[in-house]
């Protein structure tokens, strides 16, 4: 009876601990996401070896706030996802999305101008246009 008394006690215990480990967990950072296209004005099917960088940065302090990195990318326009911690946005900052595509070693595509977020006047649906940079990837 002693012996049953203190397993009970010793699961309660252990139910209680991973409950606050739990709790723990989910008072982490939160994130929120912002969904993007990249968009060309022509048809464009990329290099099977091509990566894709997209990056959010505030231009008020030059720093990056997320990026996110795609393989295997075939053709525009490409959905993209970028997962930023939403106190990081100061009302007043510039926000700007940008992308690069690259291809052995060299940068074949380019966004020539950053697309803005987060503005009162910025479109709901985020494309970011990109141009050849007419680098050749040939060796």
């Amino acid at each position: 009876m002693l012996l049953s008394t203190a397993l009970r006690r010793y699961r309660l215990a252990a139910a209680i601990l991973l409950l606050g480990v739990l709790a723990g967990c989910a008072s982490g950072p939160q994130f929120e996401t912002l969904e993007a296209r990249i968009v060309s004005e022509k048809p464009v099917t990329l290099p099977t070896d091509a990566t894709l960088e997209v990056q959010l940065e505030d231009e008020t302090t030059g720093s990056v706030l997320a990026s996110s990195r795609y393989e295997r990318l075939g053709q525009l326009p490409i959905p993209v996802n970028l997962r930023y911690a939403p106190e990081a946005i100061v009302a007043d900052d510039i926000y700007r999305l940008s992308a690069q595509v690259r291809s052995g070693g060299r940068i074949i595509y380019l966004s020539p101008e950053p697309v803005s977020v987060f503005g009162v006047d910025d479109p709901e649906t985020l494309d970011i246009p990109i141009e050849t940079t007419g680098a050749n990837t040939a060796r």
